[in-house]
């Protein structure tokens, strides 16, 4: 059922209390869960509510049902009609997974599964196209992986075709669920986007998870602020033999002289190349290396890449094309 007006205030001051969940949607609820509380009855409930899952609460929103695929709930939701700007609202895809479990972002970097979707079924729209909050990174003696752990919204780009009335949100969903072992899952979902009312909760959770989207880079930091061609050793177990190989070094211009930042890049379809890893951090500048190894060229040679920079909670991204292999 909709939520009355004093539900509402209570509910706002609860986010405001505990935003840090919705801020970091992708992140770890547990240290929400086990933090003490001391709200009144109506207020513990609800935030009971939001920490097991910010949709957990039925209200009149589209939502598909939950599909299971091994370790991993897999559904669509939606903000429910919104304005004459956006008449069918905002809609996400959720993935929740069971404790100690991850699925792995667009790019699962030096080895899983990525996480895609195909919309091509869905009926009265032009465009759907899923969006990727920043992961994080996994590490085992054999390889770094970008993740995400225990729930995650992923916001969908929604273009209705001209003079449409009732779409319908149509995703074959494709990932990987790892633990101790690593398996593929996959998942079909329907939504009418034309059904159900507004959702505070479900709005609360996509606009949080469109907040973290990286942002093409502009002259202010943080950004990229050079590529260098190099020749460097490979890391520690990362090679054989300790010769050195085509290297990019990677600068980062920084907000802060001590904010956490990590970054991430993804050669063109095909590409297997590593994980950047940080060589020094010196104020409010940082350098990543980038092996050439496993980057896929374009017909003329040049190798696309595509970084993501993540400097506490801001994320940008910026785009370059890489010399041919030998240049």
């Amino acid at each position: 059922m909709p939520y009355e007006a004093g539900q509402l205030e209570q509910v706002a001051a609860m986010v405001a209390q505990r935003r840090t969940v919705f801020a970091n949607p992708f992140k770890s609820l547990s240290a929400s869960r086990r933090a003490p509380c001391r709200a009144r009855p109506l207020r513990l409930a609800l935030a009971l509510m939001l920490a097991q899952g910010a949709f957990a609460v039925r209200a009149e929103a589209g939502e598909s049902p939950w599909v299971q695929a091994g370790a991993a709930e897999v559904r669509l939701v939606s903000t429910g009609p919104g304005d004459a700007a956006s008449p069918f609202g905002d809609a996400a895809l959720e993935i929740r997974l069971d404790e100690g479990w991850h699925t792995y972002w667009r790019f699962p970097g030096e080895a899983g599964i990525p996480t895609s979707a195909d919309f091509g079924a869905s009926s009265g729209l032009t465009l759907a196209r899923l969006r990727f909050p920043p992961p994080a990174r996994y590490s085992d003696p054999y390889a770094t992986s970008l993740v995400y752990h225990d729930r995650i919204v992923l916001p969908i780009d929604l273009v209705p075709a001209v003079g449409e009335t009732a779409p319908v949100l149509r995703a074959h969903v494709s990932f990987g669920i790892c633990r101790e072992i690593c398996v593929p899952g996959e998942a079909s979902l329907e939504l009418p986007l034309a059904e159900g009312g507004p959702d505070f909760a479900a709005r609360l959770a996509i606009s949080a998870a469109r907040a973290a989207l990286p942002r093409p880079q502009d002259e202010a930091p943080p950004r990229i602020a050079g590529i260098e061609h190099r020749q460097l050793a490979p890391a520690e177990g990362k090679a054989p033999q300790k010769a050195p190989q085509e290297t990019f070094v990677i600068t980062a211009e920084l907000a802060s002289p001590d904010a956490p930042v990590d970054l991430f890049a993804e050669g063109a379809e095909g590409s297997y190349n590593e994980v950047p890893r940080l060589l020094e951090r010196n104020g409010r500048f940082a350098r990543f290396a980038l092996p050439a190894t496993g980057l896929a060229a374009n017909g003329d040679g040049t190798r696309p890449l595509v970084l993501t920079l993540v400097e506490g909670d801001i994320a940008v991204e910026h785009r370059a094309a890489l010399p041919p292999a030998g240049n």
